[in-house]
């Protein structure tokens, strides 16, 4: 009412309250900042103990007039590290962020221009690693917020991200034989009806199992069972002399292991270590390539058909990268398979192994229930068909020493012929260089 008055007995002042308000208005624009925050990822979930980074990609845009000094804070939960932005993507603006801490929180702050010019859009990408800060956690949550210098709306809404957590276990058993075939008859061996050492039972069979964590997450249990073929027909088939473990495992069967008390043998070439010789290797080609034995002459001899010992192993907590291995160490009954009714045949002992994941350390996260496999090891059991070692004749080798010694007496006659050892040494010393040099008085010839 003031203003109405004011004007009805001052008409002339009209035109400049109309020309203020207008400045006004016009300052008061320059000095809104309205911004929009957009962002997004590929990864809908993270495994944990995966290396892979979350990559977060935020579009921003001023939609108002120029922001002085505008700048993207990114709040990082605890369990996320800033790594750095992407630099391999052209439709990606390489920012200049920064590292910073206020109140005990760990921020990215990323300079988004002085000013940002109205209209201005801008699409950068931040790397970050994320693990784990509590077996509780379930999500990782990151707050974005753009700011500025300017009087009035100088913040921008703050946009959540969050991406939930997962569990993912990749874990695989492998199982091999030492040896993988073994011939029969034995040379220079009988048997005893009594036998109080390894060597009166058989030639040794070792098979081994190792589990395998390949991740990205860790277990903190899994059951393994391993079925062994003891018997057939009454006739022990591979003895177990024991088993040992490596790794966080505990293991029971469900018979006595070595119940006739054989002596343990502590020779090197038994080490739970050891692996396929030189030798065994070759022989195990050959086999390959010349003695396959056609699958209708091969008694399958497994838990299908034949008593099997049962191993019962937990394993503990196995983080990504490690491993857990079960070796037994056996041997081959071998009077079973020199009786005669056995004799001239071929056989396949199976062992198998098969495994369960059935906890992990992460409280309120749901895991997978199909990590599970199995695996199976064989022995082959080959009778009478033993190649004989391959011998070079005498007269091969005298022929290659021959043979070596003239092509060496060729390459010194070239070598002679084009002069090879006639070449002038450089000097090594002064007065070779001295009796080199030509006379001062100028009797030095050109061959001189």
């Amino acid at each position: 009412k003031l203003l109405k008055r004011t004007l009805w007995r001052f008409p002339n002042l009209t035109l400049g309250l109309q020309v203020l308000i207008i400045w006004k208005n016009i300052v008061i624009k320059r000095d809104h900042f309205y911004s929009a925050l957009v962002f997004r990822s590929d990864q809908k979930q993270i495994y944990i103990g995966d290396d892979n980074p979350l990559t977060l990609i935020v579009n921003t845009q001023n939609l108002g007039e120029g922001a002085y000094e505008a700048e993207l804070f990114v709040t990082i939960p605890p369990q996320a590290d800033f790594i750095g932005i992407v630099r391999n993507n052209e439709a990606l603006a390489r920012l200049s962020c920064a590292f910073k801490t206020e109140n005990q929180t760990q921020l990215v702050v990323c300079d988004l221009g002085n000013p940002m010019k109205a209209g201005t859009k801008l699409s950068a990408g931040l790397h970050f690693s994320v693990h784990q800060q509590s077996e509780m956690d379930t999500s990782v949550k990151f707050d974005l917020q753009i700011r500025s210098s300017n009087l009035f709306n100088n913040l921008s809404p703050v946009s959540s991200y969050q991406v939930d957590l997962a569990i993912s276990a990749a874990v695989e058993i492998r199982g091999v034989s030492s040896p993988d075939h073994i011939f029969l008859p034995i040379p220079n061996w009988q048997p005893k009806e009594n036998p109080e050492t390894e060597d009166d039972i058989g030639p040794l069979v070792q098979h081994i199992y190792e589990l395998r964590n390949n991740g990205p997450s860790t277990f903190s249990k899994l059951m393994l069972n391993l079925q062994w073929p003891y018997k057939y027909n009454n006739n022990t088939l591979l003895y177990i002399i024991k088993y040992e473990i490596e790794g966080p495992m505990n293991c029971t069967s469900d018979m006595e292991i070595n119940p006739l008390k054989i002596k343990v043998s502590t020779s090197q070439q038994d080490e739970r270590n050891e692996t396929l010789s030189g030798e065994d290797i070759r022989n195990h080609q050959i086999h390959r390539r010349d003695l396959s034995v056609p699958e209708e002459d091969v008694q399958t001899l497994g838990c299908g058909n034949a008593d099997c010992l049962k191993i019962f192993c937990q394993v503990g907590r196995l983080e990504r990268g490690k491993t857990a291995i079960l070796y037994l160490k056996s041997r081959l009954w071998a009077q079973t398979f020199m009786t005669k009714e056995n004799q001239n045949h071929s056989y396949s002992l199976k062992s198998s192994a098969s495994f369960s994941v059935i906890e992990f350390p992460y409280k309120n996260l749901s895991f997978p229930e199909d990590v599970q496999n199995s695996t199976i090891v064989t022995t082959n059991i080959l009778w009478g068909i033993q190649p004989a070692p391959i011998t070079v004749q005498v007269w091969v080798i005298i022929l290659a020493v021959l043979a070596g010694l003239l092509l060496l007496a060729l390459l010194v006659f070239i070598m002679h012929k084009v002069g090879f050892f006639k070449r002038v040494r450089p000097p090594q010393e002064e007065q070779e260089r001295e009796q080199l040099q030509p006379h001062e008085n100028g009797e030095g010839t050109s061959e001189a």
